[in-house]
């Protein structure tokens, strides 16, 4: 414990604030009038800012007010609600029991702003009680909120007045019981209201009696009789969340005891006892923010803190006599002629009342026979009780888990709650619409779909890649793809139908126009002797030689094969400068479609595209779109190329530009980068769904996606994470097992495909004597039995398996190594 505040020279009691705005102030009511000799001046209120959680180097004062008796005892309260809506009234009232038989009410704002003004104490005043008979022994508010207008006060003639203040300055007396028995006329040493039902308060009596009241009824429910002797109760407190315990404190010398007492068992024999006091009970209080910790000091001149549960003491508040040296106690012998080490000095030091602060957790006050109003704190305090005090427990709490799970429990209810946090609702909608519309394996429509959507936003490479998918899907994507491409079969057909009937007139075409030149005699008599000796290369060569194409492949037709390629690669050589499409065909008969992409005009790649998907056989098709995807890189036209390489099938190549894409639109907005990774997953989710591919993914696109699954894993989204684990790395592998042991294990198991290998290698970290050297033979076989105990993950797995999953977006080789 340690005393964190002190103010000198004030034999008084204490009220701690109960507003939270001003915590740290205390109530001092005057017990004695501070004059030296035998005149009576009166008593004085003031109120004391501790400065517990402020900068302060000593308490305050914040106000005061003389009164024209002294105090017995004060309490604060904060008032009902109506009050405290008064805009006078934000710092409660403040109610004091005279020796003189009376109560005083005061208002604590108009006390302070009376110090600050100087103005006369008749504002602060609100209203003076004086049906009491006696000294006002006993006083305390209603602690329930609906409730705390009232005031109950007992006198040292045994008589008990409960008062409305619902108008403080005019208060309604009531009186619980004209009809009691006389013996009660006891004084009332003790109030306490019980903590959970409004209508019931405790009274102590210097009889030894307590007595339960209920107001309702306006009669007493139960009297305790806990003092047999007849000694005094000398204070009386409820367990601040059980209305049915109530602890009395004895100020018989004899038995010095603190009784707990359970309504619902007994009402002669208390439940416990505790026992550490050597003589009579002068004050107890009971912590409101811990049902377990209570305090309590004696005339013995111990002030005890005690844990209730275990009916133990947890230390002792010591006394400034306890810390002084030893010069300091020979200046006291001296003074008083005493040899004795605990003289008078001591036994001034003793405390009359401690009390708890109703809103600093671990702060109680105390009021001591030398003068003194202290304040201490036990929050630092190394209880033995081996457990921290309550108000260190959260009342409330949330702890976070995986996939954005988040448990909490509060103060309103008893219960734990258990739900998911999502971060990115705008990706969960996106994922959510993804699944949907991919449910029934319709990857062709969610691909038109996407077409559709890029094109209305104005992205032309988005709906041309989207328009592409939705083509892999078809039955014959070949024919699909050139119809996409704007080349329709049947629509060019009958244009050339219509240009050859009605735009040529084959009779106004002259010769040459008809692409046949002259021919001089010299050059047709040559032809035709060469061919009756059956010369037809002679005749071809003289043919071309005169710019006759037409009769050189006529006549080349007839010359055998070789002959025939020879004049058409002349005929090609010459012509297709003149007009381009005869490279296509060139490219055609002579099946060198390599050779054509190499030099086609990038700008008319859908030309090229449309050309190799109608004239090349199955197994160049693929290798031929990678070349024209090549050929457009090598130029710098990475959209175009990454659509090639899709047709294709090259997931490798086609993802260089998704991942270009996705490195160039980073940006700080948490939420925009979750879309783009869930734009690049959908992509290669879809494409490989198309391609059917199995094998092992590239590093750089399966680590793309491993950061898309922990997203999604974050969310709350376990399925859906487990479809894009594809990724070989560490954390990927740590991720799979995280799933594998989530509470939806067993379809994240079926969405991965099998079952992950643990992600650490099992090792034994067991630590044992250094052997001997005539033992290290035999340690050496044991050690290798005890880790042959212990299972392996080799890092070289045997085994591969490739596993399509229907359910999957992905597939992925897997390796099993035989743990799970």
């Amino acid at each position: 414990m340690t005393k964190i505040a002190q103010i000198q020279d004030r034999g008084a009691t204490v009220a701690w604030s109960p507003i939270q705005s001003f915590a740290d102030v205390i109530a001092l009511g005057a017990k004695d009038s501070g004059s030296i000799g035998f005149d009576s001046s009166g008593g004085e209120l003031e109120l004391f800012d501790l400065g517990i959680t402020s900068s302060l180097a000593k308490p305050r004062v914040m106000g005061s007010v003389k009164t024209t008796s002294r105090f017995s005892s004060i309490g604060w309260t904060p008032g009902t609600t109506q009050l405290r809506s008064n805009p006078k009234f934000t710092m409660g009232l403040i109610a004091g029991g005279m020796d003189d038989g009376t109560v005083n009410i005061w208002n604590p704002k108009s006390i302070i702003i009376k110090d600050k003004t100087d103005n006369t104490s008749s504002t602060a005043l609100l209203s003076t009680i004086e049906r009491n008979s006696g000294a006002i022994s006993a006083l305390q508010f209603n602690p329930h909120g609906d409730s705390a207008n009232l005031l109950a006060t007992g006198s040292s003639e045994g008589e008990i007045l409960v008062s409305s203040l619902e108008n403080p300055i005019q208060p309604t007396v009531t009186i619980p019981s004209d009809a009691y028995p006389s013996s009660s006329n006891a004084g009332i040493t003790q109030l306490a209201w019980n903590p959970e039902v409004a209508h019931i308060i405790a009274s102590a009596a210097g009889n030894g009696v307590v007595t339960i009241w209920d107001l309702r009824q306006n009669k007493p429910w139960c009297e305790l009789r806990v003092e047999v002797s007849g000694a005094p109760v000398s204070d009386v407190k409820w367990n601040p969340v059980n209305g049915m315990h109530i602890m009395t404190a004895s100020g018989d010398d004899r038995s010095p005891v603190l009784k707990l007492w359970d309504l619902r068992a007994s009402m002669s024999m208390p439940l416990a006892s505790l026992e550490g006091h050597h003589q009579g009970i002068l004050s107890m209080d009971w912590c409101p923010h811990d049902e377990t910790l209570l305090v309590s000091c004696g005339k013995d001149n111990r002030t005890i803190l005690w844990d209730v549960h275990t009916l133990q003491s947890i230390a002792e508040l010591p006394n400034d006599e306890m810390k002084r040296e030893v010069n300091s106690n020979a200046s006291s012998q001296e003074l008083y002629g005493s040899t004795m080490p605990s003289g008078l000095s001591s036994s001034q030091q003793k405390r009359y009342s401690v009390k708890w602060s109703p809103n600093r957790r671990g702060i109680l006050s105390t009021c001591s026979f030398d003068r003194k109003v202290q304040a201490h704190s036990v929050l630092g305090l190394a209880t033995k009780s081996g457990r921290p005090p309550k108000w260190m427990k959260p009342a409330s709490g949330v702890s976070c888990g995986f996939g954005g799970t988040v448990t909490s429990f509060g103060t309103s209810n008893k219960m734990l709650t258990l739900g998911t946090h999502v971060e990115q609702p705008k990706l969960k909608k996106a994922v959510e619409w993804f699944e949907a519309a991919t449910y029934n394996g319709d990857y062709a429509g969610f691909s038109a779909a996407r077409a559709v959507e890029c094109a209305n936003e104005r992205d032309p490479y988005e709906a041309q890649f989207w328009g592409f998918m939705q083509l892999m899907f078809d039955p014959n994507p070949r024919k699909s793809l050139l119809d996409y491409l704007g080349f329709d079969a049947q629509e060019i057909s009958e244009k050339a139908s219509e240009l050859k009937e009605n735009e040529i007139d084959i009779s106004k075409l002259s010769l040459e126009s008809k692409g046949a030149m002259p021919m001089s005699k010299n050059v047709e008599n040559i032809v035709k002797r060469s061919l009756l000796v059956g010369n037809f290369e002679a005749a071809v060569d003289c043919c071309i030689r005169s710019g006759n194409y037409s009769d050189a492949l006529m006549l080349a037709s007839c010359g055998g094969s070789e002959l025939w390629a020879k004049t058409q690669h002349e005929f090609f050589a010459s012509e297709a400068n003149k007009r381009p499409y005869l490279s296509i065909l060139s490219s055609v008969i002579h099946q060198n479609f390599g050779d054509y992409i190499t030099i086609s005009d990038p700008a008319q790649w859908q030309e090229t595209l449309a050309m190799i998907c109608t004239f090349s056989s199955e197994d160049e098709y693929r290798s031929l779109c990678e070349a024209l995807g090549d050929h457009l890189e090598s130029v710098g036209d990475m959209p175009n190329a990454s659509v090639c390489f899709l047709c294709a099938m090259n997931l490798e190549k086609a993802s260089k530009y998704w991942l270009r894409q996705l490195e160039s639109a980073k940006t700080d907005v948490i939420e925009d980068e979750c879309i783009l990774l869930h734009k690049f997953a959908i992509k290669c989710a879809v494409f490989l769904q198309a391609t059917g591919h199995n094998e092992m993914m590239p590093q750089d696109v399966s680590y793309v996606l491993y950061r898309y699954a922990k997203i999604l894993a974050d969310q709350g989204m376990f399925q859906s994470a487990a479809k894009f684990c594809k990724s070989d790395s560490q954390d990927c592998k740590e991720l799979m097992d995280r799933l594998y042991r989530c509470k939806d294990s067993q379809i994240c198991v079926q969405a991965m495909g099998v079952t992950p290998d643990f992600p650490f290698e099992y090792m034994n970290v067991g630590v044992s004597p250094a052997p001997t050297v005539a033992a290290q033979a035999d340690s050496t076989s044991k050690a290798t039995v005890q880790q042959s105990a212990y299972p392996k993950t080799s890092s070289k797995l045997p085994s591969q398996a490739k596993v399509s999953t229907a359910n999957g977006y992905l597939a992925k080789d897997v390796h099993r190594n035989g743990v799970g």
